[in-house]
């Protein structure tokens, strides 16, 4: 329905305005000087709402102040005026909508604040009743009709009269206040609030001033500035008045006051009242690069004490009576034991109100990460770990989420360690509410990423209480987190051996999740424990995991059968698997899988396999060929399979299928590409120990291939096992022929004084006239000399073992490398 206003009272209202302001203007130019008058500022404030005696039309009464400033915004002069404006409503009749009607009226008149609708709502129901009954049923109308609002709901039109009350005693500035601040909790008002530099201006005086004369003042006004809060947009309004500063002030104070009454209430000494120390926190570059997310709507701690219903109680009558009148001190020797610990739980009540206002109002405003650095500074994180003592839910819903804002940064974790906050959260665990216990998860996760916390974790016992919360569904994603966290220190895996089994299941019983990438995570870190591995092979699990992991091509759960299978004691549950593995090997086209399944085969030098057989039925030596000689085959595939090939080697009969198929040649031209990769050329070397340990391809090794003069180059390499194994090689080959061993002694004494040789090359020495020429020696050992010199093995000459010694793939140093990865390439971001 359309509001017609009108237009012969509007333009007569026009007129009278401008009349005024030129009658005012006439007045101010003819009785001051003109040069103090810099600028006229006219408001508005509406009245009340009335009927029109004839017309079906509402008559707003407002005031119109006019004001001249000077040049310092002094009131030079100022008149008010009483003014009327009438609203038209013809449309009006008996199946109008007065509610409707209602918020269109104040939606298009600016002079009417959407507070009144349900005034507008009451005087144009007055208009309809008298429309329809000529005007004889005005007093019935009136007394049927039930108004929507509550009349002791405080007026927005009377908010000159609460800021007065600010500026009075101090029943009455918490009277003002708590008028105020059930208007800021009507987002509607915060806008036009925000704006009302008066009403702010009132309220960050009075916070700065009397923050410490009472509890309930406090919290009314901090509970005014955490409505604005609640929006980005307004967040000016609080750093304008340096509100985050005065509550980080009131929570110190607070808490330490709260120290003393306890101290009171159990008759010992007092703590000494100092502040809790503030450590600075030193800027960090890393605070830019953690991501800031803005709040564009109220976001409340699930089970948080601000819902609708409980802010309401925390400011009704019988509440607010009870703490203004209650007295801030327990130390008092007239009251009886009993009366003194009824005034402790009343003033911990209010002040648990305050602090829960006061720390979300900070969290709010710290979603500016400048904000935030400054409270860090200021020593936050020591407020918020004091703070975990307390024993109210709702407050440690709101410090804990906090703690957890706060812990992605390096600084203040290092803080919270400092103060023992590890030590704090096992009783919170203990909790009966789910969402305490879910966020105190979610902190010891952030802190998790620390090895010194990891440890303290485990050592104040919280590991069995995560694995006694592993069978809710609520925490299970969290508990795995954390778990997956502590299984990176081996001293924690053998911890594990009680619930290992369990994990299992459930990696089981997911089977196609895909939300069980940490829970396979899990299980590859726990699989690399012997004793682990046997409690996960129990119940026939190997087979379940075989036939998922073939089933889904999961390379992630074949990296756990991988690590499962390096133990001694498990390889035997693999060898009924070697077929199907072997032909997965061949035929799959997901090379992470393949790499996982070579994995398994490397690890199964079991001698009742028969790894020619297996070659050969499987065809694999085509597939070994194929993988060694492409250039786009991905490293660590080929690196696996020279491994394997080191395995089978170890089978004389799949030796002798090796030197029949050229692959050594193969593995030779491999050594020439990759001879800066130390691991792929020690176990190439691996694989020529293997085949000649047998002693029945030796001639096959030293006269066909060019692996004895490789060997022979790289003794002089920096590793120290490549070293040992080549040496070792040598022996072998010297042992067996005579044609390499001249060789071999030569090279050998070269190599162990090439030092002297040098010397002795690089010099020429004169001889002396009285000296005879016959008994001279030469100026260097030729290579005859060599060839007949008697020269211990290497062995001898430098730090490796003794040539007798056989050295298996497993007793290689392996220190030096990087093993193939045991742990996946699983990143889980802080919470």
């Amino acid at each position: 329905m359309l509001i017609i206003i009108n237009a012969l009272s509007g333009l007569v209202i026009v007129f009278l305005i401008g009349a005024y302001f030129v009658y005012i203007a006439c007045r101010v130019f003819y009785e001051m000087d003109p040069d103090e008058a810099k600028y006229m500022r006219t408001e508005r404030k509406p009245g009340t709402l009335d009927v029109h005696p004839s017309l079906n039309a509402i008559v707003l009464n407002y005031e119109i102040d006019v004001q001249i400033l000077g040049a310092k915004e002094n009131v030079i002069y100022g008149e008010k005026k009483n003014l009327k404006k009438i609203i038209e409503l013809p449309m009006l009749n008996s199946r109008t909508d007065c509610y409707a009607l209602a918020k269109e009226v104040v939606y298009q008149c600016d002079l009417i604040h959407h507070s009144r609708v349900s005034e507008v709502e009451q005087t144009i129901y007055y208009l309809k009743k008298r429309k329809l009954s000529h005007g004889s049923a005005k007093d019935s109308s009136s007394h049927d009709f039930k108004p929507t609002s509550n009349p002791d709901e405080p007026n927005y039109n009377n908010l000159s009269d609460y800021i007065e009350l600010l500026y009075e005693g101090m029943s009455e500035k918490i009277k003002g206040a708590h008028l105020i601040q059930l208007l800021a909790r009507d987002p509607e008002n915060l806008d036009a609030l925000s704006k009302n530099e008066t009403v702010i201006s009132a309220l960050g005086r009075v916070l700065r001033e009397d923050w410490k004369r009472s509890i309930v003042l406090s919290t009314h006004l901090v509970f005014t500035f955490f409505c604005f809060s609640m929006y980005s947009r307004f967040h000016e309004v609080i750093l304008k008045c340096k509100v985050g500063s005065i509550c980080m002030d009131i929570i110190d104070y607070e808490l330490r006051r709260y120290d003393k009454w306890k101290a009171d209430l159990e008759g010992v000494e007092a703590p000494d009242d100092v502040p809790i120390v503030r450590k600075p926190c030193p800027s960090s570059a890393s605070m830019s690069e953690i991501p800031r997310s803005r709040i564009p709507e109220p976001v409340r701690p699930k089970s948080g004490n601000f819902s609708e219903t409980n802010m309401k109680a925390v400011m009704e009558g019988s509440v607010y009576d009870d703490l203004t009148n209650s007295t801030e001190s327990i130390d008092d020797k007239k009251l009886s034991e009993t009366e003194r610990a009824k005034r402790f739980r009343t003033l911990l009540k209010k002040q648990e109100h305050l602090l829960r206002v006061a720390f979300y109002l900070l969290l709010n405003i710290a979603e500016d990460e400048s904000i935030e650095e400054k409270m860090t500074k200021r020593n936050i994180v020591g407020l918020l770990v004091k703070a975990l003592e307390r024993e109210n839910e709702e407050l440690l819903v709101l410090v804990v989420t906090f703690l957890k804002k706060l812990s992605i940064m390096q600084c203040n974790k290092d803080g919270m360690a400092g103060l023992g906050i590890v030590e704090k959260l096992p009783k919170l665990l203990e909790s009966s509410s789910p969402d305490l216990v879910h966020l105190t998860l979610k902190l010891l996760f952030n802190l998790s990423f620390d090895t010194k916390l990891r440890y303290k974790i485990v050592k104040v016992g919280l590991l069995p209480r995560f694995i006694g919360l592993l069978s809710d569904d609520r925490h299970q994603e969290m508990i795995l987190k954390l778990l997956y966290h502590l299984s990176y220190d081996d001293d924690v895996k053998t911890q594990f051996a009680e619930c290992v089994g369990l994990i299992t299941d459930m990696l089981l019983l997911n089977i196609g999740n895909e939300g069980d990438e940490v829970m396979v995570a899990l299980c590859i870190n726990l699989a690399t424990d012997p004793i682990n591995a046997q409690q996960m092979m129990k119940k026939n699990r190997v087979q379940s995991l075989m036939m998922r992991a073939f089933t889904y091509q999961d390379n992630m759960l074949m990296k756990m059968l991988r690590n499962l299978s390096e133990h001694k004691s498990s390889k035997v549950n693999f060898v009924e698997f070697v077929g199907d593995i072997a032909k997965a090997v061949v035929e799959s086209k997901e090379d992470d899988f393949v790499v996982e399944c070579v994995g398994i085969l490397s690890n199964l030098n079991l001698p009742e396999l028969d790894w020619a057989e297996i070659f050969k039925h499987f065809d694999m030596l085509k597939w070994v060929e194929k993988i060694i000689r492409s250039n786009n085959t991905d490293p660590e595939l080929v690196l696996q399979v020279v491994v394997l090939l080191g395995t089978a080697a170890a089978d004389e009969g799949c030796a002798g299928l090796l030197c029949e198929s050229n692959i050594m040649n193969v593995l030779i031209d491999l050594l020439k590409t990759h001879q800066e990769d130390d691991e792929i050329v020690l176990q190439i070397i691996f694989v020529f120990f293997a085949t000649i340990s047998h002693g029945t391809k030796i001639d096959y090794l030293a006269e066909k291939t060019e692996a004895p003069a490789y060997l022979i180059d790289l003794l002089q390499d920096n590793n120290k096992s490549i070293r040992k194994l080549c040496n070792t090689c040598l022996n072998i080959i010297a042992d067996h022929s005579k044609t390499w061993a001249e060789r071999i002694r030569i090279e050998k004494f070269r190599h162990h004084n090439a030092q002297w040789l040098q010397m002795v090359d690089s010099q020429q020495l004169e001889p002396e006239e009285d000296e005879d020429e016959e008994d001279a020696l030469p100026p260097y050992l030729n290579t005859e000399f060599l060839g007949t010199a008697v020269v211990p093995p290497l062995s001898d000459l430098t730090d490796t073992v003794p040539d007798s010694e056989f050295i298996s793939q497993k007793e290689l140093d392996f220190d030096y490398f990087d093993r193939p990865e045991m742990m996946p390439d699983l990143e889980i971001e802080a919470m």
